[in-house]
């Protein structure tokens, strides 16, 4: 009878705790929250074709050493919500002639505001992005190369969509 007494009394605590949460208590994993930037990239010889290559990406002052360059044809940037800019590396690797490889690296800076939305308790707050418009005084993104220059490998970027809200679309074009 105390087993039975005993049981029931730590199966209504456990009852009362589960009842007890609130929506608000748990952050679904399907809950929207800061989106990364989707770069696409795609032939600069036929526009419409999306291209695949071997590219590294890297922050600025971080470092290609021991990084494995992955055959792709778009990647996920993220944005800092601490800046109002970020600088990302994009080095394409060719196979060298008489083996070896090539890394070529190219520089684009990406000047953004952001703004900070609630969304639960439990999930805090999420940022969300908004590319500045291109101007004559001050174009965004901007291309740079590495120094000593290796020739710029990326020969256009296109902004296609300037509020990075959701992950669902590509935000930027890379032509090379």
């Amino acid at each position: 009878m105390k087993k039975i007494i005993i049981t029931g009394l730590i199966a209504t605590v456990i009852a009362t705790y589960f009842w007890s949460c609130e929506k608000d208590d748990i952050c679904a994993d399907d809950t929207p929250t800061t989106p990364n930037m989707i770069v696409t990239f795609y032939n600069a010889d036929n526009q419409e074709v999306r291209k695949s290559g071997r590219i590294l990406q890297f922050m600025e002052g971080d470092s290609i050493e021991g990084r494995d360059a992955v055959a792709v044809d778009s990647l996920v940037v993220p944005l800092r919500a601490d800046a109002e800019s970020v600088r990302w590396g994009f080095t394409l690797v060719t196979n060298a002639p008489g083996g070896g490889l090539n890394y070529n690296t190219d520089y684009i800076e990406f000047k953004y505001t952001h703004n900070e939305v609630y969304i639960s308790r439990a999930c805090g707050f999420k940022s969300l992005f908004y590319l500045k418009e291109n101007t004559n005084e001050e174009p965004n993104p901007v291309l740079t190369d590495t120094i000593p220059a290796d020739n710029l490998w990326i020969q256009e970027i296109q902004v296609i969509e300037s509020n990075i809200e959701n992950e669902n679309t590509e935000h930027i074009k890379i032509y090379y």
